[in-house]
Formats: structure tokens, C-alpha cells, sequence
């Protein structure tokens, strides 16, 4: 549904150019997405990430 939270697992680090697409399109869908990768949570909010870019 529409405003609801994203939540993505990997069983790999992100890569930079996923990275950079998933702050993309938090910004275009207007919707929080949490990506969990095998060392940190990220939380994409209107296309910026909680990690400050750096991870």
C-alpha cells in the first residue's frame, strides 16, 4: 500500500550504484526503504541514507 516501508535484505555488502538507485527512488516513490546488508541498516528517506554515505 501506498506510504508504507520498504524492507530489503541482503546476504551481500551494498554496492555503490545500488546504493545510489535506492536513494533515488525513495525520493521518487516517497516511501521510507530499509535495506539490511550483511553489516549495517540503511534507511533510505527521501533520497538521502542514514550510513551519510559512507559504509
Amino acid at each position: 500500500p501506498p506510504g508504507t516501508t520498504i524492507r530489503v535484505a541482503k546476504n551481500l555488502r551494498v554496492c555503490n550504484d545500488c546504493h545510489v538507485a535506492t536513494k533515488i527512488i525513495s525520493k521518487i516513490v516517497d516511501r521510507e526503504i530499509i535495506l539490511r546488508d550483511v553489516r549495517r541498516f540503511h534507511h533510505f528517506r527521501n533520497g538521502t541514507c542514514s550510513c551519510g554515505d559512507y559504509w
